[in-house]
């Protein structure tokens, strides 16, 4: 799998006890698939659960993916959600919890899903699907809720221990709460310790606490301006009141007296901010919150902000070394009750969505300019706040408003590669108020190319049919072109190359005529060159492609650029000069690679694959052409049309003619097994080709008189191994066989790869059935 973002997120502190629960949790993997940790917000599920999954790591061949969950509102895309951290983009969302099951199917994965309680339904019938059709998978969640789903083991994940009423914890043997306050304390007040005069007043603190981690860590800000003294003074003053007031059960009101005395400790312009930073379901930037939650002042944003950074109750965390800020759920959730309290959400979330809504547009003007790699990655790290608001938007927001971030947002989402999440909120939108026989043709125009892209010519017609009618109404050149690049795209997918060229021809002319400057304007011609090269009209394909990469290069694009690229090599080769379509190729990858467009990358790496058998490289061509179809199930996308997979079925053809049955299916394995980034490297010819200085001089023997080279180079335990491996067998399945370690086993592995220079099983295997 091409793994994203799905990496256990990093400690930034000491992660202090819970002996007792990972060891629980071990135990628990071993008897069932599912523990859920269930607990009040503040505990620390997340933290327990990432300390577990950590420890769990090795034990799992194809890794563990974490997914946190907590700025997800659309139950609908939890399934895609997990799907892209995982790596398998892009889905249709309807779709992507039968593509899940599949990919997962033969994956041992421990995955982690932190925040599950806003989204339980949906989160217990993907467990239920996901465990049925994946018996390798083990799957770890954090909720304050139970799934209630067969199978699931619940471990309450209880608070710290802490000091009995009265009791002093012994110098030599402190207990949790009390190693971890210190700790603390020791980060926000340089040389603070426990000693023997404060151990008292430590173990008091740490008991009216209960032993909760956020509420304690709250605490322990505060000796900046207090001793710890004081600190218990002032707070089981707190405590009590609010015990007395206060229904529920005590660590709740615990946590809620330590949140509200934090609180009472800022200023009116902090807790005002804090209020309102809780419309943001993500993290965010720095800009947003002076705009979305700042008046005139902008600089008051950032004071005010740093004192709750100072205070614990804002984290800064750093993406793509870029400053973000965030707020743990249980401070988000209290920042959010105090805003309802202000009157204040309604109008929030309208200034929130309104402030989205503009640099949306803003991104959509320029997504055609050497402006887009900086909207793009804009957007990445927006996309939460973007989806999260989204609700209130078509709700709220006027239609011209909800129309251009329709478009926007498909533009944005579909550049990243994400087809099935850019059509279902293009779709969402477009039906929230029956929109479809009151919007201009261009956004169900936009819709239609995307249902396209997903194989859905239904889907596609439904959209086209309302689009086109609207156009020629209102005289609309521009809304009629997006209209005929859909319907050629439609009729390009479905094998009609001669109809797709003409009605992709009367696109471009049409939005000559109405000087469209949009990205998705150059596809129509890209679309056109791709169109007539499977006509047969190679010089029409090339002089379209070079238009393209012209008018882009021009614009300071990239996206469309490179598939021109693509499209400019793909002529050359059809047209019998493969030796000049691979720089193009090349080139074009090498911007996919850097824009992270995997739906661009599996068409060039297919194209490059396809030069290389022409070439004469059968094996090396195989292998991309596996990387390719992989991609390919992994981003939802298909060929263009049969014509492509009629194309692509020859090409495979003349590799099996020129290196046989056997070796063609073994490198398209090969290709298959191979990580997206090391192929691309090899496809551009940055490093050799996998076991490639293996293939061509295998591994001699030590003993001339071996008649098996290579077998002198493996120990007879790993040359047993390497057997095993060539029958299909995995690490698990060997270790059971041979009564070892799975450890063991791994490591025997990563030696016989590491010994004859491959890269894969696949590698091992084929290098094995030649030995013998």
């Amino acid at each position: 799998m091409e793994r994203r973002s799905g990496r256990l997120p990093a400690e930034l502190t000491s992660f202090v006890g819970r002996r007792a629960e990972l060891a629980e949790i071990r135990g628990l993997f071993g008897r069932c698939r599912l523990v859920t940790l269930m607990g009040p917000g503040g505990v620390g599920k997340t933290r327990l659960a990432v300390r577990a999954a950590a420890a769990l790591e090795a034990a799992m061949e194809d890794g563990v993916c974490f997914v946190d969950l907590s700025a997800l509102r659309e139950p609908g895309l939890l399934a895609q959600k997990v799907a892209e951290e995982l790596g398998v983009l892009d889905q249709d969302p309807a779709g992507a919890l039968d593509g899940l099951a599949l990919v997962l199917a033969e994956q041992r994965v421990l995955l982690v899903l932190d925040t599950c309680e806003h989204l339980v339904d949906a989160c217990a019938l993907l467990a239920e699907v996901l465990l049925r059709a994946a018996p390798g998978l083990r799957m770890l969640v954090t909720s304050r809720r139970p799934l209630d789903v067969t199978g699931e083991h619940t471990l309450v994940v209880a608070p710290l221990a802490r000091p009995e009423e009265g009791g002093v914890p012994d110098a030599a043997a402190s207990c949790e709460a009390v190693e971890l306050f210190a700790e603390r304390a020791a980060a926000v007040s340089p040389g603070w310790r426990v000693t023997d005069a404060n151990r008292a007043a430590v173990a008091l603190l740490c008991h009216r606490m209960d032993g909760i981690p956020l509420a304690i860590e709250l605490a322990a800000v505060q000796l900046r301006a207090l001793s710890v003294e004081q600190l218990v003074e002032r707070l089981d003053r707190r405590i009590l009141n609010v015990r007395g007031r206060r229904t529920g059960l005590p660590r709740h009101q615990t946590l809620r007296a330590a949140i509200d005395w934090s609180h009472e400790l800022c200023t009116p312009q902090e807790r005002l901010l804090w209020a309102r930073l809780s419309v943001f379901a993500g993290d965010f930037g720095l800009e947003a919150a002076e705009e979305v939650c700042g008046g005139d002042d902008l600089t008051a944003v950032l004071d005010d902000l740093s004192e709750l950074i100072a205070k614990s109750v804002v984290l800064r965390v750093d993406r793509d070394g870029t400053a973000r800020y965030r707020m743990l759920d249980t401070l988000r959730e209290y920042g959010a009750e105090r805003l309802e309290e202000l009157g204040e959400t309604a109008a929030m979330r309208d200034r929130a969505f309104a402030w989205y809504a503009a640099r949306l547009r803003r991104a959509h003007a320029e997504l055609g300019t050497a402006a887009q790699p900086r909207w793009q990655h804009w957007f990445r790290h927006e996309h939460a706040n973007v989806s999260a608001l989204l609700d209130h938007g078509m709700r709220a927001a006027d239609v011209d408003t909800l129309v251009a971030t329709a478009s926007a947002l498909g533009r944005l989402l579909a550049l990243g590669g994400l087809i099935g999440e850019a059509r279902h909120w293009v779709t969402r939108i477009l039906d929230s108020r029956d929109l479809r026989d009151d919007v201009p043709a261009e956004p169900l125009a936009l819709a239609a190319l995307l249902a396209t892209l997903q194989s859905d010519p239904d889907g596609a017609a439904e959209c086209l049919e309302p689009a086109e009618r609207r156009a020629l109404a209102d005289g609309d050149r521009c809304g009629l072109a997006y209209v005929r690049e859909s319907q050629g795209l439609a009729a390009l997918y479905a094998g009609r190359a001669e109809e797709a060229a003409r009605l992709l021809a009367e696109s471009v002319g049409l939005h000559r005529q109405a000087g469209t400057d949009d990205v998705l304007v150059p596809t129509a011609t890209l679309f056109l060159s791709v169109a007539c090269a499977l006509n047969g009209d190679i010089a029409a394909a090339t002089r379209h492609a070079a238009d393209a990469v012209e008018a882009t290069e021009a614009a300071g694009e990239l996206w469309c650029r490179s598939y021109g690229q693509c499209a400019h090599g793909m002529a050359q080769m059809l047209g019998g000069d493969p030796e000049q379509a691979l720089p193009w190729l090349r080139e074009g990858l090498r911007i996919k690679r850097d824009l992270g467009d995997r739906m661009g990358v599996a068409l060039a790496l297919d194209m490059i694959g396809a030069t290389l058998i022409t070439l004469g490289d059968a094996a090396a061509g195989m292998r991309l052409f596996g990387v390719a179809d992989r991609l390919r199930e992994f981003t939802g996308t298909t060929l263009f049309g049969p014509l492509h997979s009629t194309l692509r079925t020859l090409y495979e053809q003349t590799a099996r003619d020129k290196i046989g049955e056997d070796d063609a299916a073994s490198a398209l394995r090969e290709g298959v097994l191979l990580e997206m980034d090391r192929a691309v490297a090899v496809a551009l010819d940055e490093i050799p080709a996998p076991g490639a200085a293996a293939d061509a001089a295998p591994p001699r023997a030590a003993d001339a008189g071996d008649a098996a080279p290579g077998r002198r180079e493996l120990t007879p335990r790993e040359l047993e191994i390497a057997g095993l491996v060539a029958e299909g067998l995995s690490n698990r399945e060997i270790a059971d066989r041979l009564v070892i370690a799975k450890r063991t086993v791994d490591s025997h592995v990563e030696h016989i790869l590491g010994k004859l220079d491959y890269s894969s099983r696949a590698q091992v295997a084929a290098w094995f059935a030649r030995l013998h």
